[in-house]
């Protein structure tokens, strides 16, 4: 059996539908059945086969790929009943006086059932409208009160950017979004600039604030005193998305833009860390890496190896631009090979402690798989932030054996 992810409905809702064979293909038309009846979807992924620890009981299923008298039934549906079915729900509203305004129809491919989202400020008391609408249609009706962002995804367009509304193309948990958010990130104030179509804050004052927020921990706050190597000075302003700040210096009031690891008064890095609020974390989460390295791998230093160089792995067990993370006189170490060429450097990044062993190498960069910190392979140079460098260890080849020396 063979299960896919698919989009669904007026609400663009998603789902795994399982199948027995993998004769469709991605952005396909194909009728499903959901817990609310046939209807049409488009196939967001390619088949894949279901895992034996994967559940099914939630899935829906795919029947088929659309075929013509599929299409002629939507086409009736959209622009025969449609209208009517609108132009009828807002006579009963108005006849029963109901304070509610109808956003949308959805009916489904099969008849099984018509869904009305409606909006409204208050609750609305529609049992004697659903019992008119079932005595018109003879089928299984559903209203649906949806708020303001979810108003947007069915009815809204574009954007401030030009673009789709995020909610509408690939934005399924829209979360929670707050005024930190844009203060952080230095937008304005002005509601109309950090609101969307649904008058709520902008989704996409989340997409970075994670990073900005990082950004804010490592940097001295304004207004206090540093050091720098032009003298004593203030900070008076900072760049958040550079990680720079500026400062202004005593005496003569020259202002200078400098990094946060060219100035004293920074926040001091704790065990390898740049400042972040966990880095008392730090000290366990090696713990964990040594731990999982231990239990991932077989590699264990040797005693009667030379006292100076530890056999810790195979050539054969690194291919060229991949790592393997080793220990050595109970040391976490990480072993890359990068074009042939053997380098060690310390197994856990010095920001929160994630392992760099194990993943592939970016080019010459080693990624750090928790936050994405890069690093060069051949010196350990810090690529992503501030100044500094991985430890490293001396690599020796003999033969098929790989050595470190610790």
């Amino acid at each position: 059996a063979y299960y896919a992810t698919c989009r669904y409905g007026k609400m663009l809702l998603i789902g795994k539908f399982k199948r027995d064979r993998d004769d469709l293909r991605k952005r396909q038309k194909c009728v499903v059945r959901t817990e609310r009846g046939r209807e049409v979807a488009e196939l967001l992924t390619s088949f894949q086969p279901i895992p034996e620890d994967m559940s099914t009981e939630a899935m829906g299923t795919v029947l088929r790929r659309v075929n013509e008298e599929d299409h002629k039934t939507a086409q009736t549906l959209e622009k025969e009943n449609h209208p009517r079915e609108i132009g009828f729900f807002k006579e009963q509203i108005k006849d029963l006086q109901l304070p509610m305004k109808l956003l949308e129809v959805d009916h489904i491919l099969g008849s099984e059932r018509i869904i009305f989202y409606f909006a409204s400020e208050t609750r609305v008391d529609f049992r004697e409208l659903v019992r008119r609408l079932a005595g018109e249609y003879r089928t299984r009706i559903e209203l649906k009160q949806i708020g303001a962002r979810d108003q947007a995804r069915l009815v809204g367009d574009v954007g401030h950017c030009g673009q789709e509304l995020c909610c509408r193309s690939h934005l399924k948990d829209l979360g929670g979004i707050t005024m930190d958010m844009a203060k952080v990130q230095k937008h304005t104030a002005d509601p109309t600039k950090i609101t969307g179509r649904c008058g709520k804050l902008l989704c996409c004052l989340r997409y970075e604030y994670s990073g900005y927020k990082e950004s804010r921990k490592m940097l001295p706050p304004r207004g206090s005193d540093v050091l720098t190597k032009d003298g004593p000075g203030r900070v008076v302003q900072q760049n958040l998305l550079l990680r720079e700040v500026v400062i202004e210096l005593d005496g003569g009031g020259d202002r200078v833009v400098m990094k946060a690891a060219e100035i004293e008064g920074a926040p001091k890095r704790v065990a390898g860390c740049t400042g972040c609020a966990t880095r008392k974390k730090v000290p366990e989460i090696r713990t964990q890496v040594r731990k999982k390295i231990e239990k991932d791998t077989m590699v264990r230093s040797m005693t009667s190896d030379p006292p100076e160089f530890r056999r810790v792995a195979k050539v054969s067990q690194i291919p060229v631009g991949e790592s393997l993370p080793v220990i050595a006189n109970s040391v976490p170490i990480a072993l890359f090979n990068l074009e042939g060429t053997f380098h060690a450097t310390q197994g856990d990044c010095p920001h929160q402690g994630g392992a760099l062993g194990g993943s592939k190498l970016d080019g010459n960069h080693i990624v750090c798989p928790l936050h994405k910190w890069r690093f060069d392979c051949e010196s350990g140079a810090y690529m992503s932030v501030g100044t500094g460098s991985l430890r490293k260890y001396e690599v020796k080849v003999d033969g098929e054996d790989i050595l470190i020396k610790i």
